[in-house]
């Protein structure tokens, strides 16, 4: 019985010894995955509250939540470097063009395709440049102003009653636009593209790629501005 006693009596020491010494270190049971995940399976039983399960439950959640938002950044990462694609490769197209009725074609066709709208306009405030454009067209004094007021840019849902002036008749079916305002040495201007699409274009959005394209518009245009063929 002495031997027995004397064992129980070790057992406590260790125990003892034990609970100072990872009271001392602790990082030792948090460092190890497999002892962490043995004692927070551990059932807690009777009254006793398993804070392990509810603080794993929690940490659970927060992987969760960090996934989801890993899963939301690499997406909208994906799809700006695709826009990104998009417009310089349409842009690099619209190098191409040797006249501005060749750019106007191209703007009203493979731009409007590359950028998924469903029409894209170039309005200039006093000058029409060509007699039959598509997308390069004039515009009346003060008209950028009506569209924009003071603003640089503007992007959200089609304004109803300025929709035909900018679109024709698709102006009607259109419900979303990006309208950027254009400077064709001093005459006023704009690019406005719109879609079907009523979320494509949403107040917030980063304008960075579409300022590039307006700009890159703006300089095509001015080469030939007072010398159309």
């Amino acid at each position: 019985m002495t031997g027995s006693a004397d064992q129980e009596d070790d057992l406590r020491l260790d125990a003892a010894s034990v609970r100072a010494y990872l009271m001392e270190h602790p990082d030792i049971v948090r460092e190890d995955a497999e002892l962490m995940a043995l004692l927070a399976r551990r059932d807690a039983g009777g009254d006793v509250v398993d804070l392990g399960s509810a603080a794993r439950e929690k940490l659970l959640e927060d992987v969760r939540q960090l996934k989801a938002l890993n899963v939301g950044i690499v997406e909208t990462a994906r799809a700006n470097l695709a826009t990104q694609s998009q417009i310089h490769m349409a842009v690099l197209a619209l190098l191409e063009a040797d006249s501005l009725t060749a750019l106007d074609r191209k703007i009203s066709g493979r731009l409007t395709g590359a950028l998924g709208v469903d029409v894209c306009r170039i309005l200039i405030e006093g000058h029409a440049p060509l007699r039959a454009g598509e997308s390069i067209l004039g515009a009346s004094e003060g008209f950028v102003g009506d569209v924009l007021g003071q603003k640089v840019e503007r992007l959200g849902p089609v304004d109803p009653e300025i929709a035909h002036a900018l679109y024709g008749q698709q102006g009607a079916r259109v419900k979303s636009e990006a309208v950027v305002r254009l400077d064709f040495h001093g005459q006023d201007g704009l690019m406005a593209l719109a879609a079907r699409d009523a979320h494509l274009f949403e107040a917030g959005q980063g304008t960075e790629l579409l300022n590039f394209l307006a700009r890159a518009i703006e300089r095509m245009i001015v080469q030939w501005l007072h010398h159309t063929r």
